[in-house]
C-alpha cells in the first residue's frame, strides 16, 4: 500500500467525524413535526402520578390457583376484561388474599400489575413451591415477590 492511500485512509475518517460535528441551531423537523418534550413528560407524569390502587383483577384460583391485580394506570376496564375473557373472572375489586405473596411486576410504571399465588384451587402451590416461584420473580429485572402485608409498607 502506498504512503497516499495510508495517509487518505487516516485522514477519511478525522474528516468525516469533523464535518458532521456543526453547530445547527435550527431544528432539522418542521415545526408542526418537531417534538414537544414538555407535554410528554406532562402526559408520563400524570400517568405516574395516578395510583389509585387496584384497579381491577382477573381471578383463575378455581382453575390455576393464581389471580392478577391490575395496578398501573395503563389498564383499562376494557382491556382488563379483555385479557380475562374465557380465563377466569373479572372483577373491579382486588385478588383474594393469598398467604403465599404473589410476583409485583413493574413497581412504579404505568403497566404494574400483581399475580398472586394460592395453595388452594386448580393447581395448588406448597410452601416449597413458593420459594421458587419467588427466585423466578426475584430473577426479573421489573419483579419482586411481596406479601400483601408489603403492600401496607409500601403500595
Amino acid at each position: 500500500m502506498s504512503i497516499k492511500k495510508l495517509i487518505a485512509l487516516l485522514i477519511l475518517p478525522i474528516f468525516l467525524i469533523l464535518s458532521g460535528c456543526n453547530d445547527v441551531e435550527e431544528s432539522v423537523l418542521p415545526e408542526d413535526e418537531e417534538i414537544d418534550l414538555e407535554a410528554i413528560n406532562e402526559v408520563f407524569g400524570e400517568m405516574a402520578e395516578d395510583k389509585a390502587g387496584t384497579r381491577g383483577s382477573c381471578n383463575v384460583v378455581a382453575e390455576k390457583s393464581s389471580c392478577i391485580d391490575y395496578v398501573g394506570s395503563l389498564w383499562t376496564e376494557e382491556q382488563m376484561q379483555l385479557n380475562c375473557q374465557d380465563v377466569g373472572a373479572w372483577s373491579s375489586n382486588t385478588c383474594p388474599y393469598s398467604e403465599i405473596g404473589g410476583c409485583r411486576v413493574g413497581v412504579d410504571l404505568i403497566s404494574e400489575m400483581i399475580a398472586w399465588s394460592y395453595s388452594t384451587g386448580g393447581q395448588p402451590i406448597s410452601a416449597e413451591e413458593a420459594k421458587y416461584a419467588a427466585g423466578a420473580c426475584n430473577a426479573t429485572p421489573i419483579g419482586k415477590w411481596i406479601l400483601p402485608a408489603d403492600l401496607l409498607t409500601n403500595p
